[in-house]
């Protein structure tokens, strides 16, 4: 199949005057994920008053998330270095310019990503297999200042995947190649996650491919950044479901497997993200994105 798109976002590669290929744009994005949030972390811990010990925790208070979340700055950093230096490009070629109707494509990706979440979680709550309660002392401050730190994290990722990995792929390999690469990068980084499993792993995937398809769509990372970061925030910090694994403790509801309820539709220890409900709203916002791509490409 013969795609066109918007030259504004895989073709930002073209600006670089010294471009990476496939291969080590794979080896670079990696080390940035690796490497990068290190530094960050140590500065922070003391920050936060946050031992190594907690972070090897799965349940994360408000300073571990903080620190573990704005970590991600610390890749941000590396690729932005490697990017300037050895690629000799703006920052903004992976996946930011036009800076055209960004308000527009924020809101619509925080909306669709309320709308899509919606869907398994109210399924599980009509079936009786999810229990829901306020929690205590109502923590809105520390709610809020995750919404930070999630910012930084999934824009990380964002920007790593659909942006950069993307963009070196496209360049030697085609368009359908470059959106089933970082894809499946995207599902590999979360392999190590907590309780991660074959359906989480399949989630993460269509997920992958539906940001990517967005986002080729939209020319631009604005959109698959907010979707991203809400997707995160509204399952962690305000249903209190675990993130990927994670389980966060300033929520503003708690929200846990009834006694009996099959992980197959609750997701189990990894959340709502490895509920087979989720996987048939992924297919289909991932078939949806597929469209809009090939309709705007023609």
């Amino acid at each position: 199949m013969d795609l066109r798109v918007s030259p504004s976002l895989v073709d930002g590669i073209e600006r670089a005057r010294r471009p990476t290929g496939p291969v080590l744009g794979l080896v670079v994005a990696v080390v940035c994920l690796l490497v990068g949030p290190l530094p960050v972390t140590l500065l922070l811990m003391p920050v936060f008053g946050v031992s190594f010990a907690e972070l090897a925790d799965a349940d994360f208070g408000i300073g571990e998330q903080m620190v573990v979340m704005l970590g991600f700055a610390g890749a941000s950093g590396l690729l932005a270095l490697w990017v300037l230096v050895k690629e000799r490009r703006g920052v903004g070629s992976l996946g930011f310019f036009p800076a055209v109707r960004i308000g527009r494509h924020l809101a619509l990706g925080a909306l669709v990503a309320v709308l899509l979440l919606a869907v398994p979680i109210g399924a599980n709550l009509l079936g009786g297999w999810y229990e829901i309660a306020p929690t205590p002392g109502f923590p809105l401050l520390a709610v809020v200042i995750a919404l930070a730190g999630f910012a930084v994290q999934a824009g990380t990722e964002e920007v790593i995947t659909r942006g950069y990995l993307m963009q070196v792929a496209h360049r030697r390999w085609g368009l359908l190649a470059a959106i089933a690469f970082q894809a499946v990068v995207f599902a590999l980084l979360h392999g190590v996650n907590f309780d991660v499993g074959a359906l989480p792993l399949v989630n993460v995937l269509l997920v992958g491919l539906l940001l990517g398809c967005w986002a080729l769509a939209e020319g631009s990372l604005w959109g698959v950044c907010a979707f991203h970061v809400v997707w995160n925030w509204c399952q962690g910090n305000i249903a209190g479901i675990q993130v990927s694994g994670m389980d966060l403790q300033a929520a503003l509801l708690s929200t846990e497997p009834a006694p009996g309820a099959a992980n197959l539709l609750t997701g189990g220890g990894f959340g709502v993200e490895g509920s087979a409900l989720t996987t048939a709203v992924l297919l289909i916002a991932t078939a949806v994105a597929a469209l809009v791509l090939r309709a705007r490409a023609q």
